[in-house]
């Protein structure tokens, strides 16, 4: 307390250029700076309450907020409206510099990922592991072992893809296009429907996740110092009178709704509610769940992006069902490869150029050699379905419902297809070998 103390005396001395207690000055019209109103007390003004008191009514007289969590400095404004206001945490006016939306984004993210780290610690520190021979390994030399195994490059891919709707989520609610809360990802399991008890949600995951990134650092310092597990220094418990609230922790009173929450709700997508809802995708199959975190269909034909999703889809579930069975069954004449990314190698040459000259055939004559965005739905074309080949349509039903529901089927699944082949790709490259055993021994 010290510490913050003495940063925030340093802070406040510089910004107002007063002694102790700098902002509990009176507030006077037309006047160039502030100047302490306070006058020198006698040691028995020093007691608890008559400090309180006197801090209090030179609050009120200066016109400012003070502070639940360090109460011997003023509140910063731009905390109002947010969850976790009443504590008025913000001793180095962090919230004055930098847009309080950025700081609390941040600040969930952290906390939500020292939650999870530090049940993970905890977990595998009571020896739970995941099978194989990479996470048999302790806790402190996990990173190395991923390292080694070639399995971290990846754990960054998958995370990166995730911190990349962060961003949009964020540009787009800086942009003022969502009115989207910091933290905000449209996950509503387990979520409370009243504002009371929403509020409360939010109080309880920021103090738990201030609290884990605390926990999370003196767990790693104590594991890396000691070489032991978790409890580490584990000892009887003491006797400790239980507190009637934490320190960290002011009222929990319900505050006031923010500008951004008053206004009129902005139009969001249904299956990523923290982005705004994308206007070009009507009249296409899937255009109910309103998929488009990119914002492709604002740039490119989406006419153009649905042919190229369909087909990249088809190819997909395809090479999926060829690279599971290629591991077991060949064609006459291949020779086999346990490893299907082999299996380009081991095929005979004039079967490899078989089937180039089959797809280029296809690829070519499907579109009349209109092959780009700019000129394959344009004269004739423009009244082409995406993805109609003229190719099985009389498997498809007469009824228009039960048709959209079969396209609809077969979209999901291509999109299906196309994270399940990549993933495959991805488990052979790392594991060097078949797709099964999925850990090899």
């Amino acid at each position: 307390l010290a510490m913050l103390a003495f940063g925030g005396a340093i802070t406040q001395a510089t910004l107002s250029g007063n002694g102790f207690p700098w902002l509990y000055a009176r507030a006077e019209s037309n006047a160039a700076g502030l100047s302490s109103s306070l006058q020198p007390a006698s040691s028995c003004s020093f007691a608890a309450g008559r400090v309180a008191d006197v801090q209090s009514r030179v609050a009120r007289q200066a016109g400012y907020k003070m502070s639940a969590a360090v109460p011997f400095l003023p509140m910063s404004p731009a905390l109002e409206g947010i969850a976790g206001e009443e504590e008025g945490f913000d001793p180095m006016g962090f919230s004055l510099a930098v847009d309080i939306r950025w700081l609390r984004e941040a600040e969930l993210k952290h906390g939500r990922v020292c939650m999870l780290a530090t049940v993970g610690w905890i977990t595998t520190d009571l020896g739970m592991r995941v099978p194989g021979e990479p996470f048999q390994v302790s806790t402190i030399d996990a990173h190395d072992a991923l390292v080694k195994y070639g399995t971290m490059p990846h754990m960054l891919v998958w995370l990166g893809l995730l911190e990349t709707f962060g961003f949009l989520a964020l540009t787009n609610m800086f942009d003022g296009k969502t009115d989207r809360k910091p933290g905000d990802f449209g996950l509503r399991m387990l979520y409370p429907t009243d504002g009371k008890g929403q509020r409360e949600m939010e109080l309880k995951e920021l103090r738990n996740g201030r609290l884990a990134m605390l926990a999370f650092s003196g767990i790693a310092t104590s594991a890396v110092l000691t070489g032991d597990t978790w409890p580490f220094f584990a000892t009887a418990p003491e006797r400790r009178q239980a507190c009637s609230s934490s320190s960290l922790c002011g009222a929990t009173m319900a505050a006031p709704r923010s500008a951004a929450t008053a206004r009129r709700a902005l139009q969001t997508s249904k299956s990523m509610p923290f982005l705004p809802k994308p206007q070009n995708l009507a009249g296409l199959p899937g255009c109910e769940t309103e998929f488009d975190p990119l914002g492709f269909s604002d740039t490119f034909d989406v006419k153009w992006l649905r042919e190229s999703e369909l087909k990249h889809g088809r190819v997909c579930m395809l090479a999926t069902l060829g690279f599971v069975a290629e591991q077991y069954f060949q064609f006459p004449g291949m020779v086999g490869s346990e490893d299907a990314l082999n299996a380009i190698y081991s095929a005979p040459a004039s079967a490899t150029l078989a089937l180039v000259f089959v797809a280029g055939y296809i690829e070519s004559s499907i579109y009349g050699g209109k092959m780009t965005m700019l000129d394959m739905f344009e004269g004739d074309g423009a009244k082409r379905t995406p993805g109609d080949l003229s190719f099985g349509k009389q498997f498809l039903p007469s009824e228009e419902a039960a048709a959209y529901d079969l396209k609809l089927k077969e979209l999901s699944n291509g999109r299906l297809a196309m994270l399940a082949f990549a993933g495959m790709v991805h488990h052979n490259l790392v594991v060097k070998g078949p797709l099964f055993p999925l850990i090899p021994e």
